[in-house]
């Protein structure tokens, strides 16, 4: 009985969440369309769930863009914002993209759309909505009903982009509440297994549905379970992870450290003061070479060295971790250096993420960082 008081709140709860990412309240968010309307791309399991955040692609229909990859591949996002979280890496792979024409339901060219970015009308996955029309003429009558400006493809794709650091700092705020229901429903619904480590939430959620981890649960405990598995960071309460000011700069290439926690870490030097940066590479470059950055340290005052585990998030002694090279797993500053506390965890990552190489921390060059 006391389960299933548990469940009934937080599915409660979960259902609300869709809605809060669009401040809509009590009726059908604008970007939602008929189940039998929806132009869906996907055959497999992961049908109706974004690529990247795993979202209902049915309640996000309006926003929707669909990939065809060189190889074949089709992939299908809910939000100008996630499709470009794929694009800023895969440009060169990408055959063609498809946008759903907010006016007549159907896939359109996305390159020779006309989009309308910043209207009254709610944004998906960002503050700044972005609708996408085949007819000019459809684009005009939407922006003088609801605002905003007409941009090109291009135009709209790059203002995504521009808006990602910002877009997932507000993102990863509202995912909190998910992650620690997430946490919840996964210890008592799922089973408990050593799961990859996951580039995204849909990735995460394909990886759930496809093992079948979690049986029986509605959709959206689903969509929980995947946040708290792609960042069980949103979840963890404890003070095991490394504590980043807000205003923390990395030296090497100036990002807001805080923006990107599962990638942090810290070089203490003396105990005077702290450099902070957004992953292991520019750690390292800092450390191999800091007066290429402004700095004059020598090795010995860096006497405090920290990197956060990729699976715990915990924060670990540099030069004690393992460090996977060359995986498909891209950091804020792209291809980086993956940490281990272990070497067996360091080498079960590699293989499962087509790593070249392991290395320990006296291992690590300027040569392999650049």
């Amino acid at each position: 009985m006391y389960k299933k008081v548990i469940l009934f709140f937080l599915l409660f709860n979960l259902s609300l969440f869709a809605m809060d990412m669009n401040h809509q309240h009590n009726h059908q968010m604008f970007q939602t369309v008929d189940k039998k309307d929806a132009k869906l791309v996907k055959t497999d399991k992961t049908k109706y769930s974004c690529d990247i955040c795993g979202m209902d692609l049915v309640k996000f229909n309006k926003t929707s863009h669909a990939v065809e990859f060189k190889d074949g591949k089709k992939q299908q996002f809910c939000s100008l914002h996630c499709l470009s979280e794929v694009y800023k890496t895969h440009k060169n792979d990408i055959k063609s993209i498809q946008v759903v024409d907010a006016k007549t339901l159907n896939l359109i060219d996305a390159k020779k759309a006309f989009y309308v970015v910043g209207s009254s009308k709610a944004g998906t996955m960002s503050m700044v909505s972005k609708y996408a029309f085949k007819d000019k003429i459809n684009a005009v009558s939407f922006q003088k009903s609801f605002g905003g400006e007409i941009k090109t493809f291009e135009e709209a794709l790059n203002i995504a982009i521009n808006g990602l650091p910002k877009d997932n700092t507000m993102i990863d705020k509202k995912r909190v509440k998910m992650a620690k229901k997430g946490k919840k429903i996964y210890e008592s619904m799922c089973t408990q297994t050593q799961t990859p480590s996951f580039n995204t939430v849909g990735e995460a959620k394909k990886y759930l549905m496809d093992n079948n981890i979690c049986k029986n649960i509605k959709p959206m405990m689903l969509q929980a379970v995947a946040i708290y598995k792609f960042n069980p960071s949103l979840a963890d309460n404890s003070n095991k992870k490394i504590s980043i000011p807000k205003d923390a700069k990395c030296p090497v290439c100036g990002m807001y450290v805080a923006k990107h926690p599962k990638w942090a870490a810290l070089i203490n030097v003396n105990n005077t003061h702290t450099h902070y940066f957004d992953g292991a590479k520019d750690m390292f470059k800092f450390y191999l070479n800091p007066s290429k950055f402004s700095h004059v340290h020598s090795k010995d005052e860096m006497n405090n060295i920290i990197v956060s585990d990729y699976y715990t998030l915990e924060k670990i002694d540099a030069k004690k971790a393992y460090y996977v090279i060359g995986s498909n797993v891209y950091g804020p500053m792209g291809k980086e250096l993956i940490p281990f506390k272990t070497q067996k965890e360091a080498n079960t990552f590699m293989k499962n993420h087509y790593g070249k190489k392991v290395l320990k921390f006296s291992e690590v060059t300027e040569d392999i960082l650049y």
